[in-house]
């Protein structure tokens, strides 16, 4: 059975475009801004969305996503919580929605039913940046029941041989980080992003999207420029929306703006 992320690469390539993926960390700043900005990605160009479920341990995320997701379980976000907005979303958007963050949230609540809601509720995969590969088996297995995708991150000092393991245990697409670091602490796409993907690519047939350090549109032609068949968006629009709500700021026109200005930047090639 075909899942909704590969139809979606199938046509960015027919439309010689890349991807682009934003991620919302969910909850932050509220439940409510998060209900209002899932709606605003996918109606201004945002092909996939990265969705957040909050986590006290940061998982290769950045001072902001960080703080975002302390933010969010302040507030009240749960896994739960998260995989309802999901459900919500899905009764008037078919954009395709990944769930993002650290394992710990499916082992809580049994792999087997976590896929199940996840499933249930809409989504069409699961990246969770701590599950090892050596240890993916099971849950890749639970995840595929389940028409769901595993996605992995590759490191850009992962070597060759080891991208050829975890391409073989993941699928949809590979995430991969432009940078060293974490999310959120360097801008701009490294003059050896090409070689990097060129790299991974020789391993896999997956689609490759790049993320780290992209906020915005000349970054996003850099990793499109570079291969990627997707760009991944995060720590820059978490701060644009914490921004425009302190401000007060119309979030239909400011995100809006912003995401419009990334996905046409996406046609760089």
């Amino acid at each position: 059975m075909q899942n909704d992320i590969d139809a979606l690469f199938v046509r960015c390539r027919e439309e010689r475009r890349a991807a682009l993926i934003p991620y919302l960390t969910s909850g932050f700043p509220t439940e409510e801004h998060t209900r209002e900005i899932l709606p605003i990605l996918a109606e201004s160009g945002a092909d996939l969305i990265e969705l957040g479920v909050p986590f006290s341990d940061p998982i290769a995320d950045g001072p902001i996503i960080q703080r975002s997701s302390t933010i969010a379980l302040q507030a009240g976000m749960t896994f739960l919580k998260t995989v309802e907005i999901l459900r919500d979303f899905r009764r008037k958007y078919d954009t395709p929605v990944i769930l993002f963050g650290a394992l710990n949230p499916y082992l809580a609540r049994g792999l087997e039913n976590s896929a199940a809601m996840a499933k249930d509720a809409g989504a069409q995969g699961i990246l969770a940046a701590d599950l090892p590969m050596e240890e993916a088996d099971e849950f890749r297995a639970i995840l595929q029941r389940n028409n769901l995708h595993l996605i992995t991150l590759i490191a850009p000092t992962t070597p060759s041989s080891r991208v050829r393991e975890i391409a073989a245990k993941c699928s949809g697409f590979l995430y991969c980080i432009s940078m060293k670091g974490t999310t959120g602490q360097l801008s701009g796409v490294t003059q050896s992003a090409q070689e990097y993907v060129a790299k991974v690519r020789a391993e896999t047939k997956l689609p490759l999207a790049l993320g780290f350090g992209i906020s915005r549109p000349e970054h996003v032609r850099a990793a499109v420029q570079a291969g990627a068949d997707a760009v991944v968006v995060g720590s820059s629009l978490i701060t644009r929306i914490e921004e425009a709500v302190e401000k007060g700021k119309d979030l239909r026109t400011d995100i809006g703006a912003y995401i419009r200005g990334l996905a046409d930047a996406t046609r760089a090639h």
